[in-house]
């Protein structure tokens, strides 16, 4: 993460009158729905998603470790973990030795493992994959806009004037792309201030000649952008005041999580954030590497649980973790592992109903080497999109599935 709004994917917040609308009308922010921040009653706070991508391809067997079985042992003979420092959910599976706060969500009945979550012929490039995970279809981009900017056309079918999903990072994901929403992707609050050039955009605009006033489009950019620096303050404004319950760790994920609650708990009208953990991508020296992103995972994530939990935003939030594909069963001779297909699909939050969903791909049944998926990924998209937010999932995933029941109290 950096404080340097020259680090911004501006190709990714400036493509089209969508994107530029997003940015600028959403720190408008009108009038709140509920108490937030102030902590004033209101209307009830609405239903959100968070969604925490573990981009790389997550090594779901050493997330959630089959210690139990003889396969997992033999075939990790350079990286494996030893049964003795699995921290055990019981006689066969159990989390990560660093997955020590998130095993005390577990212990709480607030996380659900969805287990062995994958599709139908898999993909090991990572840009397919992740274009099927964020499309919800196997056709990836071909099938359109990603899987929430769909979601944000069924919420909000006549109000296209202020997103309602929000990225911190500075890439977006295309799960939040849309072609008719407004969606807002930002580094950090404090470098949100590309938007300060709104003026110098607006020139610029006006430079293409005045018989160009009849583009709608163009005059709407015009006339947001000349404003941008006025709104931009909003967001700043939001993570600035927000005062969190806990100490947040100082690593990214860390810091991009407070971001989260922050303008979760602000009230300016987010439905879905995204966030996005890197690094994932273990070829090499896998057991250091990964070690070390359990620990940011374990303590950015438990922070944020435990610092929304209890509050109006945090009692209606629910928490998606995800990997565009898992590892594969043997480790290699570079010790790492390479890409896989199947891996574990985190729920949490107040709203989770804890426990197991979904079975553990068979250790005795690979697949070119690879574990074969037992629950697909759609299902739980499925539950998301009817239970959580009330609406069709057909149009949204192209395709009927039966969605993933239990996890939701």
């Amino acid at each position: 993460m950096t404080n340097s709004f020259q680090n911004f994917d501006r190709r990714q917040l400036m493509t089209g009158a969508g994107a530029l609308l997003g940015a600028s009308w959403f720190l408008g922010g009108r009038a709140r729905a509920w108490g937030g921040l102030d902590g004033k009653s209101g209307d009830p706070a609405p239903r959100t998603l968070l969604l925490l991508e573990l981009n790389g391809g997550n090594d779901g067997l050493d997330t959630v470790i089959p210690f139990g079985e003889d396969a997992y042992h033999s075939s990790r003979t350079r990286v494996g973990i030893a049964a003795s420092s699995v921290l055990r959910l019981d006689d066969y599976r159990g989390f990560h030795p660093n997955l020590k706060g998130l095993r005390g969500v577990w212990d709480e009945g607030q996380l659900a493992i969805v287990e062995g979550a994958g599709y139908p012929q898999p993909n090991h490039s990572h840009f397919t994959s992740q274009d099927i995970w964020h499309t919800g279809q196997l056709t990836g981009r071909a099938a359109g806009d990603g899987w929430v900017g769909r979601l944000m056309a069924r919420l909000y079918p006549t109000d296209r004037s202020e997103p309602h999903a929000v990225h911190v990072g500075q890439t977006l994901p295309y799960s939040l792309h849309s072609s008719t929403h407004p969606i807002v992707c930002f580094d950090s609050p404090p470098a949100y201030r590309w938007a300060e050039n709104g003026k110098a955009i607006a020139a610029a605009a006006t430079k293409r000649g005045d018989k160009m006033s009849g583009n709608s489009s163009l005059d709407t950019i015009r006339g947001i952008a000349a404003n941008a620096k006025i709104s931009s303050s909003e967001v700043r404004k939001a993570a600035a005041q927000y005062v969190p319950r806990v100490d947040y760790p100082k690593t990214d994920i860390g810091q991009d999580l407070k971001t989260a609650a922050a303008l979760l708990a602000s009230g300016i009208g987010v439905r879905v954030m995204s966030v996005t953990h890197y690094g994932y991508d273990t070829h090499e020296d896998h057991r250091r590497r990964h070690d070390q992103l359990m620990g940011e995972l374990d303590g950015g994530l438990t922070a944020f649980l435990r610092d929304m939990r209890g509050t109006p935003a945090g009692d209606n939030c629910l928490v998606l973790v995800f990997s565009e594909f898992g590892r594969r069963v043997a480790d290699n001779a570079s010790n790492g592992i390479d890409h896989g297909t199947a891996g574990p699909i985190f729920l949490t939050g107040t709203p989770v109903k804890g426990g197991l969903y979904g079975k553990h791909p068979a250790m005795q049944d690979f697949l070119d080497g690879d574990l074969v998926h037992t629950t697909d990924f759609r299902t739980v998209y499925a539950g998301v999109l009817e239970r959580w937010f009330g609406v069709e999932s057909e149009p949204i995933l192209g395709a009927r599935y039966d969605a993933l029941q239990g996890y939701l109290t």
